[in-house]
């Protein structure tokens, strides 16, 4: 079994520091011990506890006084740890928490995130990143300092806790009789009389000091001597007495104490009498009335004052096991008893453990009501520009951001920055980390713009006052970058992102996690600017990385694998994205089971991935299971719900059920509007996708609407530039184009077409795509020379830039294609359907809808040539698979539907033709009603053929 060792920056009564526990995975002991125990030593006088051997399990009676009586449990986590079996995980965690032992987890390495919160590990347990990966402004040192002042008393509170006490007990006992020491006290605790007075045993005793002198000072300030009684305290060894027998029951019957045996086995009394000289009789503890009695009439007990002082130190006393055992709720139940009369400490301790869940469940709700009851109190008393009062403000912001009130956030912020100018100024750095702290509640608030404008003003500040490479001042420039991100403004946030790399590289090494961390938000960026290739090389370098460092299985490494497969979805390659999506989710499912959020989150983009590659059904079956775990796992208003609920309006939309899209956005749209208000940038996402839902069941008007609402909205909190808003006014313009405005639709498509070029550039993928829809525009005002001119020159460009096979190039190719056909140069435009047709075979196979969408064109190419035999062919072949894909009513099968009816009237089979534009017209009448324009107009033809047939 496991033996323990003790370390302290100083030797001087070891015994009366707050005990730490040190545990870890065996491997992890060396690597990290040395520097947890620096850090805790810095700031506090404390023992650490451990074991060298840490595959060895601590005997089970042993854990009551080895883990029970210590204040704080530390334990450094890694994917080792949380992967694999051992003594930490397995054992002292769960013993600590049982026993409401304060934990702290410190997260040693990065992607284990998600694996940390599973519930049979550490679950919603906060924990501190001493990686400087947070994105607050607080430090890891002095997040480390604030837990540690929650939860260890330092030396000066103790001796008021000590003083506190109405008198002391000494007690003696073998080693060995250990686990009775605390199952005594608590005997003794039992009475209501006995609350107040600590217990003093050789547990205390400093190493190298004189074990006599202790134990006459500690029996000089006791009232009472309770010799703990079992048969262990008669043995001798090599017919030497035991040390009690030799040394502690000797100096209490030298000093003249009083002595109470408390017998907790049965004991030879005659024996004991033989070798413990003049001892009274001993009283058995499972005699409760007479032990009480005993007790009482051994103590003679004054009287102290009660008031919530008092309550709020004895409660310190049961809660940290300071002179007495640890008896959690008593302590906070005497503390909440001091708080409730307003003692200031006793309602900081509150918060501070029910925010950080030190010694308690973790409880947000509870640490509000005392951050706000603490924050009263400090402007009542002390005003406020105290700095007390400055503290308990910012800790009431703090909770109130953490339980998502992010506009009393804002409001509490502001007041704190205020004053911290005015009495601090700008440049010292509890303002900046204010300033900071009001910036990222901004961005909280989807107020990205502002957000940007106060980070940018706390990176100069923090630069002139901090210096450059601060702390502080990478951490304001990190939240820089994010802003800018957040705001499109994707050039700038690369720019700056590629000083932090530069830093971090030079500082900590390229293959120092924070460095690895920086290289893959680099990629992002790259990704975010359409720059593909170079997000396919860095995301590259960062996974073959990792793979090596870390291991092809470890968390960080699958995320990297993730966004890898991204990149190469978004070149195109949709097997390849494909391929390494199936190896995340299987790594995933394996390591964290098939409901953890990340394996989820691989469910999720593998089923978009099989979208793309045309399998609607598959995708649609993924993204329902992947919403079902979500809603039951984390309830249906967690955003990774909401993001799975999007999801699916998309897939419904792709597989032609309009209606059950619009169903499901407008359920989208009301939880975003209820959890983030009408105008926060989620909601007005929500609000773009549902205008997207109504123009898809024709209902033009409405969506026109809501596409000028959303673009309004998104002008006024995100700017005229911003990618979203961007989006928005090309699908408005889309909009004008389905209601035949087409010269409104021209205007609003050269606008986005202008600000896309001068924002992200001529040659970013959503520039091209605006330049597509340009020409588009410009074909349906019927100026095909001019369309020509803009497609070709879109071709051109998605040809070198993403290539002649992309499918976005394929799509120009198509148009291009279809505006040779206006401009009557049929045979060329049969050449280029050809073209796309072959390429989205080879690529995406016979059965992706693109392909059957050009299959389609193919069979229209040849109609316009006037081989309506073969365009027949081809339209029955899109026909036939498109129902058996996605059903008869799809609106792309009763497309082709109509394409076939067509051509078979063309080739003079009018009785067929009737047959299938009579098949068509029902469907359209069950999908949308006899008055729907497609339905009167195939009623139009219907009437025409009956008549030229001579049929009624």
């Amino acid at each position: 079994m496991a033996s323990i060792r003790v370390e302290a920056k100083n030797k001087v009564e070891i015994g009366k520091k707050p005990r730490v526990f040190f545990t870890c995975h065996p491997d992890d002991t060396e690597k990290y011990l040395g520097k947890i125990r620096e850090d805790i030593f810095k700031t506090h006088d404390s023992a650490i506890y451990y074991t060298p051997d840490m595959s060895q399990s601590i005997a089970q009676q042993d854990k009551e006084t080895d883990i029970g009586r210590s204040n704080l449990l530390v334990v450094p986590v890694t994917f080792k740890l949380l992967s694999t079996p051992n003594r930490a995980m397995n054992e002292d965690v769960p013993y600590a928490l049982e026993h409401h032992i304060p934990v702290l987890p410190i997260i040693m390495e990065g992607g284990i995130g998600e694996l940390y919160s599973r519930p049979d590990r550490f679950g919603e347990l906060q924990y501190l990143d001493p990686r400087g990966t947070d994105m607050t402004a607080i430090s890891y040192e002095d997040k480390l300092k604030k837990y540690l002042d929650a939860v260890l008393v330092s030396t000066g509170l103790a001796e008021r806790v000590r003083k506190a006490f109405d008198a002391y007990i000494f007690l003696s006992y073998r080693k060995k009789d250990r686990r009775y020491a605390n199952e005594l006290m608590r005997i003794i605790h039992k009475n209501p009389e006995c609350r107040d007075i600590a217990v003093w045993f050789d547990e205390f005793l400093t190493p190298g000091e004189s074990f006599r002198e202790n134990i006459n000072k500690m029996l000089s300030s006791s009232k009472l001597f309770t010799l703990l009684v079992t048969p262990s305290l008669l043995e001798e060894s090599n017919g030497k007495p035991n040390f009690v027998m030799a040394e502690e029951y000797p100096a209490a019957r030298e000093s003249g104490i009083r002595v109470l045996p408390a017998e907790m086995e049965d004991t030879d009394r005659a024996e004991l009498r033989a070798k413990f000289k003049d001892v009274p009789e001993p009283v058995s503890t499972e005699d409760e009335q007479t032990f009480r009695a005993r007790l009482l009439d051994s103590l003679t007990l004054g009287e102290q004052e009660k008031g919530p002082e008092h309550n709020y130190l004895i409660g310190l006393a049961y809660l940290e096991g300071i002179d007495v055992e640890v008896d959690r709720e008593r302590g906070i139940e005497l503390i909440t008893a001091a708080a409730e009369a307003e003692h200031p400490e006793a309602m900081k301790r509150l918060y501070d453990m029910y925010s950080s869940g030190a010694g308690v469940e973790l409880n947000y709700r509870k640490a509000l009501e005392w951050a706000e009851l603490f924050a009263d109190y400090c402007v009542r008393e002390y005003g406020k520009e105290h700095p007390e009062t400055l503290i308990a403000m910012n800790n009431l912001a703090y909770i109130c951001g953490i339980l998502g009130d992010y506009q009393r956030t804002l409001e509490i912020n502001e007041g704190i920055y205020s004053l911290r100018c005015s009495l601090l100024g700008e440049g010292h750095l509890h303002t900046l980390i204010t300033l900071n702290n009001l910036a990222v509640t901004y961005g909280n608030l989807g107020k990205h713009q502002m957000a940007m404008e106060l980070e940018k003003k706390a990176y100069v500040l923090s630069c002139e006052n901090l210096g450059a490479e601060h702390p502080h001042t990478l951490r304001t420039l990190n939240n820089l970058v994010y802003a800018y991100r957040q705001l499109g403004k994707y050039e700038k946030a690369l720019e700056l992102c590629e000083i932090v790399y530069t830093l971090r590289c030079r500082v900590l090494g390229q293959e120092h996690p924070n460095t690895l961390t920086t290289l893959n938000n680099l990629a992002s960026l790259y990704c975010d600017l359409g720059k593909y290739q170079r997000s396919l090389e860095l995301h590259s370098r960062g996974y073959e990385i990792k793979c090596r460092i870390l291991g092809q299985e470890h968390p960080d490494t699958l995320t990297t694998l993730n966004n890898l497969a991204g990149i190469y979805g978004q070149l195109g390659d949709y097997q390849k994205s494909r391929e390494l999506y199936e190896i995340a989710y299987t790594l995933r499912c394996r390591i964290f089971g098939q409901e953890h959020p990340d394996t989820l989150m691989s469910l999720n983009n593998l089923a978009g991935i099989y979208g793309e590659l045309g399998d609607y059904q598959k995708s649609r079956e993924l993204h329902e299971r992947a919403y079902t775990l979500r809603c039951r796992l984390l309830g249906k208003e967690h955003p990774h719900a909401l993001a799975s609920l999007q999801s699916l309006v998309y897939v419904y939309s792709n597989l032609g059920d309009y209606n059950k899209a619009l169903e499901l956005n407008e359920r989208l749209y009301g939880l975003k509007c209820k959890i983030f208000g009408q105008e926060h940038p989620e909601t007005l996402a929500a609000m773009h996708s549902l205008a997207f839902a109504y123009s898809n069941v024709g209902k033009y008007q409405e969506a026109s609407r809501l596409y000028e609402r959303v673009y309004t909205l998104l002008c006024k909190n995100l700017g005229q530039e911003h990618p979203l808003t961007l989006r928005a006014l090309n699908n408005l313009a889309d909009t004008y184009s389905k209601l035949g405005e087409y010269q409104k639709a021209l205007q609003l498509h050269e606008r986005a077409y202008t600000l896309r070029s001068k924002i992200v550039g001529r040659e970013h993928p959503e520039t091209l795509s605006s330049l597509n829809n340009l020409a588009h525009t410009y074909a349906r005002l019927g100026n095909n020379q001019k369309a020509l001119e803009l497609y070709g020159k879109a071709y051109d460009e998605s040809c070198r830039i993403l290539g002649e096979e992309h499918p976005k190039t394929l799509t120009v190719l198509s148009n291009l294609a279809s505006v040779y056909g206006a401009l009557g140069e049929q045979h060329k435009m049969l050449e280029f359907y050809e073209k796309t047709y072959t390429l989205r075979c080879k690529l995406l196979g016979q059965e992706h809808p693109d392909t059957l969408v050009s299959l389609n064109n193919l069979a229209v190419s040849y109609g316009n040539l006037g081989n309506y035999q073969r365009a027949a062919e081809l339209n029955e072949r899109a026909y036939n698979i498109y129902c058996r894909i996605f059903g008869q009513e799809h609106p792309n099968t009763l497309t082709l539907l109509d394409n076939l009816a067509y051509a078979y009237a063309k080739l003079g089979d009018a009785a067929k033709a009737l047959e299938l534009y009579e098949k068509l017209y029902a469907q359209y009448c069950r999908a949308y009603g006899s008055d729907h324009p497609m339905s009167r107009k195939t009623f139009e033809i219907i009437q025409k053929i009956k008549s030229a047939l001579g049929k009624p």
